[in-house]
């Protein structure tokens, strides 16, 4: 095997991505013709298309996660370079129909089959690379949809020709890869809703032992939950590594989150109350915000929403967020509280005093383009209003009166208006910009 540049390797992919979505051609003379193919793209494609016709198939691509092309170019020996290309094929004759070639690139510039993964099901759901064998190549971790909302997991060394498979999972919920034991590999944490068979709701814990990926430990999540509604990793107080799993319970909208992380050789739900089998004290119905580090310290915080009382001139709820870090013993404190307006993607840092003493409204708009959220005295008037200002004219209207700009960004202004005559908030402007942010989606890959 001879390694290439990265660049070279980037291009061929490109080209090669364009030819499979039809786009590599064009009439003699068109300025706007692609330029010409690296040799290595030609060699590639002619592989393909001579393993497509050998098997009857046809291409296909993941449908989920962040590996969703129909060839991709990975680093799968960890030196930095993306030398072998992975291509998914489907066989609908065929007892195992869904297959998955691993193809080196050779010192002549052809690339050779290195290893075919077979599979069963109607499709491949997604396909992670990531080491958790203990091996000097990284594993494949293949989602296979079998029918349905009806996935398997598989689990795939590359170190034989037709794939070894180091874990085989039926029918899970969902999955994560982190190294939540420290020892610098990943392990594959799996959940399980509850079932006809088993009632319980659990999380299985699996790691290398020299031959397979093998369960070690079994954690139960919240009892009564029907549903994962997100699986991500993140950091508790201390650093400690740790996976948040978010639930829906049947019949309400409330959501749970169980914290799961490593301890005492164990994987341990840290939330779970002990009597009730429910994390009780993550347990929310105000569910518009998610978990998310907010305070930007490396650790994931937990939102815990407090319903404000209703404003005399409201008919609609709001909630502030009291935000928790949890350490590795389930103990939590309070890092800060914020109120999201989600509609208008933005979210106010609040001082503690303020949770006790106030309401929030919305105000009607004055115009088209204008939206504007009251915050007032329990009982009396209001000391602040948040605008934002969309279409025309939007820096004029964000600093009429006593309105001052607090951010600006190409698609809107945002403004505020501070009443020091009604309450006296001790907020300077600075504290204000210091204070406001734009809600930022944050990216993540589900499996």
């Amino acid at each position: 095997m001879r390694h290439r540049g990265k660049a070279r390797l980037a291009a061929l992919l490109l080209g090669l991505v364009l030819a499979l979505t039809g786009c590599l051609g064009g009439e003699a003379g068109n300025m706007f013709a692609l330029p010409k193919p690296p040799e290595d793209y030609g060699k590639l494609n002619a592989k393909l298309n001579e393993i497509r016709t050998a098997i009857g198939g046809e291409s296909i691509a993941p449908q989920s996660g962040s590996n969703a092309q129909t060839v991709q170019l990975q680093d799968l020996d960890g030196d930095g370079v993306q030398e072998s290309a992975v291509a998914f094929f489907r066989v609908p004759e065929e007892e195992r129909p869904l297959k998955l070639y691993i193809f080196d690139l050779q010192e002549d510039g052809s690339y050779g089959v290195d290893t075919i993964v077979e599979g069963v099901g109607s499709a491949i759901y997604s396909v992670n690379y990531e080491d958790v064998g203990g091996g000097p190549r990284k594993e494949v971790i293949v989602s296979w949809q079998i029918s349905g909302d009806d996935h398997s997991l598989g689990v795939y060394s590359l170190d034989d020709r037709e794939g070894i498979e180091l874990l085989w999972v039926d029918s899970y919920a969902r999955f994560n890869l982190s190294d939540l034991d420290g020892d610098g590999e990943r392990e594959v944490t799996v959940l399980h809703l509850p079932t006809a068979e088993d009632t319980a709701a659990r999380a299985d814990y699996f790691d290398y032992d020299g031959a397979a990926l093998a369960r070690k430990s079994t954690a139960p999540l919240s009892a009564g939950i029907n549903e994962v509604k997100s699986l991500r990793s993140g950091a508790l107080a201390g650093g400690v590594p740790a996976v948040f799993v978010t639930s829906g319970f049947p019949d309400t909208a409330d959501q749970v989150e169980d914290i799961l992380c490593f301890r005492d050789g164990a994987l341990t739900n840290i939330t779970l109350d002990r009597v009730t089998l429910r994390s009780e004290a993550t347990i929310r119905s105000y569910t518009a915000v998610a978990s998310t580090d907010i305070d930007r310290d490396g650790v994931l915080e937990v939102p815990q929403p407090v319903l404000l009382p209703r404003a005399a001139d409201s008919a609609d709820d709001f909630w502030l967020l009291r935000w928790l870090q949890f350490d590795e013993t389930g103990q939590s404190h309070k890092v800060l509280t914020t109120y999201h307006n989600v509609t208008d993607g933005w979210y106010l840092e609040l001082p503690d005093s303020w949770a006790d003493q106030i309401t929030i409204s919305r105000r009607g708009s004055v115009s088209a383009g204008e939206r504007a959220v009251a915050f007032s005295l329990r009982g009396g008037e209001t000391f602040l209003i948040l605008y934002k200002f969309t279409g025309t004219n939007q820096q004029s209207r964000a600093t009429q009166g006593d309105r001052q700009v607090v951010f600006s960004d190409a698609s809107a202004t945002y403004a505020y208006e501070l009443r020091p005559q009604v309450w006296d908030t001790g907020l300077s402007r600075e504290d204000i910009v210091q204070r406001f942010r734009i809600i930022r989606t944050e990216w993540s890959t589900e499996n």
